[in-house]
């Protein structure tokens, strides 16, 4: 299989070429020139598989040409090796016809491990074939980085850096990112907010100073599609799990950058039966308002109790465009190059379906504490509070009588300040991960958002 970018002005490359390029050239995202597209008796037969076996069935059509069948599954099951649930993911019930899916059983309690695991096994194999050096690059608010730098930190041949914003993460996110006490670790906290980072990234990637022979850069965020198709393998495990209701599954998603729910997508379009994805936002809505409106435009970031959905642009949503513009990569180059000085319409013959299959919901901070007090009450169950916005979504948003299940992002330990907040005579355990990340001393550096300043950092250490 083949990759083209969403702006149409890069060449095609294979999954190599786009697992260690991250932004293809032009600026634009990497996109698999089709699907593969599985029958649902297909589907059905894969129900007694293990997890790494699910992985393998969904995910080596992309990866086929390049990595043998065997290598590929040892990969995938060295990668969810950490993982404290017996199937990677959990599925727990709140109620009748609804569910939580617990994706935080990895290393670091939150739900891009699943992907970033794999990630960084991927990079490690590709860095011995070629002979060269990885080098990642990332911004987080918070997860992404810790999953990434958790990924990468036990493989010989890769080296990370992660950009945050300084003080804007909770302080157990900090710590998973500054507390790993290996040697190819370097934790950037940057006086800007999430979305400087981003930009930071960004620009890095168009540099040409950071064009090396025998040094490769490459993106850690939810840009990168290797992360985004393997987020769509927990959408087919949650049906076969469930397959015996013979209905189509509504998922509630906890949404900042646009990237589980395009995994969502992709499930859907891949074969998997979906009635509709529900996009949960926080109050930096720009997501909700673009299901509203029609229309995609950047907001103004205020931070929250759910810290990884503060965002201003979900650079995922570029996909899903590319998508509903017939892949015309013209006519999205063209939108994107003005963005986000201007918005960009959903087209006018794609609105219908696109408000039939997206529903969205916003929560601010009062509801999301309410959410976790009330479910909490009634079901005995600790939310965090990004969770906590797609528990309430489905609530307002799923007919009664339909599956719905909400994706747990995120272990509400990480979150303890919300938590405290909501139910103040909870007295929390921490995990034995989260003990041990709070005992441990912090390395990491404190940076102006200034693109040199990083870029003189990076570049003395990586080169």
């Amino acid at each position: 299989m083949l990759y083209k970018s969403t702006r149409g002005e890069s060449p095609i490359v294979p999954f190599s070429e786009v697992l260690l390029g991250g932004l293809a050239p032009d600026g634009g995202l990497y996109m698999p020139e089709y699907l593969p597209r599985f029958s649902l008796d297909e589907i059905n037969s894969w129900s007694e598989l293990p997890f790494y076996e699910l992985a393998l069935k969904v995910l080596y059509p992309f990866v086929e040409e390049e990595i043998e069948e065997e290598v590929f599954r040892k990969l995938l099951k060295e990668a969810y090796e950490p993982f404290d649930a017996q199937d990677v993911v959990n599925l727990k019930k709140l109620k009748d016809n609804s569910w939580v899916l617990e994706l935080f059983h990895g290393p670091t309690l939150a739900f891009k491990d699943i992907a970033m695991q794999l990630l960084g096994a991927l990079l490690n194999h590709f860095a011995k074939e070629k002979g060269e050096k990885i080098v990642v690059l990332g911004a987080t608010s918070g997860d992404t980085g810790a999953a990434a730098i958790s990924a990468c930190s036990r493989h010989d041949n890769v080296e990370v850096y992660i950009l945050y914003p300084h003080g804007k993460v909770t302080d157990f996110q900090r710590k998973q990112m500054t507390t790993t006490q290996t040697d190819n670790v370097f934790p950037l906290a940057i006086e800007s907010d999430f979305d400087g980072c981003q930009n930071l990234v960004k620009k890095m990637f168009l540099d040409s100073d950071l064009k090396n022979n025998k040094v490769r850069f490459i993106a850690a965020n939810s840009i990168n599609w290797a992360r985004c198709m393997t987020q769509s393998v927990y959408f087919f495990w949650s049906y076969l799990k469930l397959h015996e209701l013979k209905k189509e599954l509504t998922f509630s998603i906890p949404s900042g950058n646009f990237g589980h729910a395009y995994a969502g997508w992709t499930a859907k379009e891949m074969g998997l039966p979906i009635k509709r994805l529900i996009i949960a936002t926080n109050t930096n809505d720009v997501l909700h308002r673009t299901f509203l409106d029609n229309r995609y435009a950047k907001t103004n970031v205020v931070e929250t109790l759910a810290p990884s959905m503060d965002i201003s642009v979900a650079s995922n949503f570029e996909r899903l465009l590319y998508n509903l513009y017939d892949d015309d990569s013209t006519v999205l180059a063209q939108n994107m190059r003005s963005f986000p000085e201007k918005s960009i319409d959903i087209p006018a013959s794609k609105q219908e379906y696109v408000a039939d299959f997206f529903k969205s919901f916003r929560s601010d901070d009062q509801e999301i504490l309410e959410q976790i007090r009330t479910t909490h009450q009634e079901n005995n169950y600790l939310l965090d509070p990004h969770t906590a916005t797609g528990v309430r979504a489905s609530n307002a948003l799923s007919n009664a009588y339909d599956p719905v299940i909400t994706m747990g992002t995120a272990h509400p330990a990480k979150f303890t300040d919300a938590i405290e907040k909501a139910v103040p005579e909870l007295t929390s355990t921490l995990p034995k991960k989260v003990e041990e990340a709070f005992d441990r001393e912090e390395v990491f550096s404190i940076l102006s958002e200034n693109y040199d300043e990083i870029k003189e950092f990076i570049l003395k250490r990586a080169l």
